[in-house]
């Protein structure tokens, strides 16, 4: 049996169908086009095609129901990161890595949407979310280290943000890369390119040695 970097399945699935799910699936994508402060339960009942009355039986206030959307974008990471075989080579992981990844930023506009607007606002919310995911990049890597794919001696907590960064940083600034490349940032053919450079970076660095 081959090892995985993750093993639970996270809730944004398309066969989930289930009254719940869906109020959760349209609070995700209300609040990636306009905010969760500017988004209310009636119209997330609407979104979903549910009463009112039952988005609050689900999830009583709207602070529960944007946790609730909170940890289905980080069980989401978590379910595409999933499927990665720890048993190939350093190289082989990482492809996977970077195509679960991508697939889920690229494949996602709500998820990229929401991310983007949650990382940027401050207040507890912003902040929890930001540490569910630092935590599953935290626990992914420290995974990938002790399977011997990782280079030893790196900055276990540097390691970690920089992952991030790569992650987040073309969905926080895809305007200005669409306004600068003329494309869609999340284009497939600029994705492909893109990851491709991410991978030959994280092999063999940017600096000749």
């Amino acid at each position: 049996m081959c090892r995985k970097l993750y093993g639970r399945a996270g809730p944004l699935q398309p066969s989930d169908l289930t009254a719940k799910a869906r109020i959760r699936e349209a609070a995700l994508e209300l609040f990636s086009q306009d905010g969760a402060a500017a988004t209310s339960m009636r119209s997330v009942a609407a979104k979903a095609g549910v009463s009112p009355s039952l988005v609050v039986h689900h999830f009583r206030t709207k602070a529960q129901l944007r946790e609730a959307v909170d940890d289905a974008v980080v069980a989401a990471f978590g379910d595409a990161l999933g499927s990665i075989d720890l048993s190939g080579t350093a190289e082989e992981v990482a492809a996977q890595l970077e195509a679960g990844v991508s697939g889920l930023i690229g494949g996602n506009r709500a998820v990229r949407d929401y991310l983007v607007r949650s990382v940027l606002e401050a207040g507890p919310a912003s902040e929890r979310l930001f540490d569910a995911l630092m935590d599953l990049v935290d626990s992914g890597l420290a995974t990938l280290d002790a399977s011997g794919h990782l280079v030893h001696g790196l900055d276990v907590t540097w390691r970690s943000y920089t992952a991030v960064f790569v992650i987040l940083g073309p969905a926080l600034l895809h305007r200005q890369i669409a306004a600068r490349l003329g494309a869609d940032a999340f284009a497939p053919e600029v994705v492909r390119a893109r990851s491709a450079c991410n991978m030959a970076i994280l092999h063999h660095g940017l600096f000749r040695s």
